[in-house]
Parts: structure tokens; C-alpha cells; sequence
């Protein structure tokens, strides 16, 4: 995986974790920044920066007099993010975990 590719599924894992009730980052994902050096690693963390503050944004979504719109980006961006890296995902598998309740 490209370190462009691997920083924005880290990203992903770290905002899904932060926004979706019942997720955590995974085992995989807190690996992920150690395989690459020098300009991969910088492209990883610009891109991994890029995806975080997308997630911030979902995250803190506000819309006083018709809060609907945040709430179904929200759910859209957490089922993507389970279909995706979570436990079988369709991209990168097991970035984020269930937690257990």
C-alpha cells in the first residue's frame, strides 16, 4: 500500500474511532506509520492529517435548526468506515475493532 494510501486509512481509523459509538483503532493500524521513512512518511502524514480534519469536520457537524443532515453524515461516514477497515473490511481490513459491550 502507498504511504498516501495507508496515512488516509490510518486517518479513517483514527476519526471512525473518535466519531462512531463502538469503535476503536485497531491493532493493525497502530502499525501502520512504522513502515515507511523519510518522504514516504511525509506523505503519509500530510495525507493522514488531510483525513483526520475531514473526519473533525463530520465529527463536529453543526446544524441547530435541522440537525438531520449531520446525523446521517455521520452514520454514512461510520458504516463506510466498518464496511471498509473494519473487522473484514473491503479495503484494509481490521483498522478498527469492535468494542466489546
Amino acid at each position: 500500500m502507498s504511504a498516501r494510501d495507508a496515512g488516509a486509512r490510518y486517518a479513517q481509523a483514527q476519526g471512525a474511532a473518535e466519531t462512531c459509538p463502538g469503535f476503536r483503532v485497531g491493532k493493525a493500524a497502530e502499525g501502520l506509520k512504522a513502515n515507511y521513512q523519510g518522504d514516504d512518511l511525509k506523505a503519509f502524514n500530510d495525507q493522514s492529517a488531510k483525513i483526520y480534519e475531514a473526519w473533525q469536520k463530520v465529527k463536529n457537524c453543526s446544524r441547530p435548526l435541522d440537525p438531520n443532515p449531520c446525523r446521517i453524515m455521520i452514520q454514512m461516514s461510520c458504516q463506510s468506515a466498518a464496511a471498509e477497515i473494519g473487522p473484514g473490511g473491503t479495503a484494509v481490513p481490521d483498522l478498527i475493532e469492535l468494542n466489546a459491550q
